[in-house]
């Protein structure tokens, strides 16, 4: 959180391109790292029956991000200074300082503590996220006594070396499994259009503020459908069924778009120099 409340500081302040750029890796990497600790502390919290909602819940923040950015931005269009992007660039520091404010509050990881020998402060942890009554209690020590005797016997199997990730056909194919996940959503394109949409839209003759307010319209979409999913749906069809619809799904439309784009090319739009928006969009798809 510091790196990233560092980061924004740095582009608000830039005076050069170089700057900028430096503030952005910096923030990019804070943002990189708590986009993979968030999820996790999310799943060591959680009580079972609403895990899946819990750990859906920090995509549907990013999805937020976005649309207060995509919104901020389109608002700022309007300011005749360099306020216009020093201003959404500097707002990203509020709720980094609000999350770095938080995170003082909350607690240790009662997982964590039990690998490094610090039962009894994750048993006070794990009793105070169940609460304070006889039942909560009752419940709280069946899932500490599950949860110690799974990390005593982590232990035994654990170790250190990369190379145990393939080792095995059986650790081999987890390690595809998840990693291919994560790979293949990120080729769907997703942040080619959440980061360059206007660009692209130009291609299609939509500019200036049109493009930037359809960029708003489109980011707004995903959340929205992602707060009934995971309110309604995740945890009770489970995590495979979703992936296959999903991805079946993408095979449909890309394929939708891959037919209009061969049978309607866009006329090529210069962007200042820039490579062509619509050839650059048809390089990608």
């Amino acid at each position: 959180t510091i790196f990233a409340l560092w980061g924004c500081a740095m582009q608000t302040g830039a005076n050069n391109v170089a700057t900028l750029l430096v503030g952005r890796i910096i923030a990019g990497l804070a943002i990189g790292i708590l986009s993979m600790t968030v999820p996790l502390y999310n799943t060591e919290v959680a009580p079972p029956k609403i895990r899946g909602f819990l750990v859906g819940m920090t995509q549907q923040m990013i999805g937020i991000g976005f649309i207060v950015a995509n919104w901020v931005g389109y608002g700022c269009q309007y300011i005749n200074s360099d306020a216009s992007w020093r201003l959404p660039l500097g707002l990203q520091m509020a709720p980094a300082f609000l999350l770095l404010v938080g995170i003082q509050f909350l607690p240790n990881s009662p997982r964590w503590l039990l690998e490094v020998g610090r039962d009894d402060e994750a048993k006070e942890v794990v009793y105070q996220l169940h609460g304070t009554t006889p039942q909560a209690r009752d419940a709280a020590d069946v899932e500490f006594k599950e949860m110690s005797e799974t990390i005593k016997a982590e232990v035994f199997v654990r170790s250190r070396k990369l190379s145990d990730l393939w080792a095995t056909r059986a650790m081999l194919r987890r390690t595809l499994v998840a990693v291919g996940v994560q790979v293949f959503g990120q080729f769907s394109g997703i942040n080619v259009i959440n980061y360059f949409g206007p660009e692209m839209y130009a291609g299609l003759g939509i500019t200036g503020g049109q493009a930037l307010l359809v960029q708003g319209i489109y980011g707004a979409v995903g959340p929205i459908a992602n707060i009934f999913f995971i309110t309604l749906i995740l945890d009770r069809v489970g995590r495979k069924k979703p992936l296959m619809f999903g991805a079946a799904s993408f095979v449909v439309t890309f394929s939708i778009l891959a037919a209009i784009v061969a049978s309607f090319p866009p006329p090529p739009v210069e962007l200042a120099g820039q490579v062509p928006v619509n050839q650059a969009a048809q390089r990608y798809a």
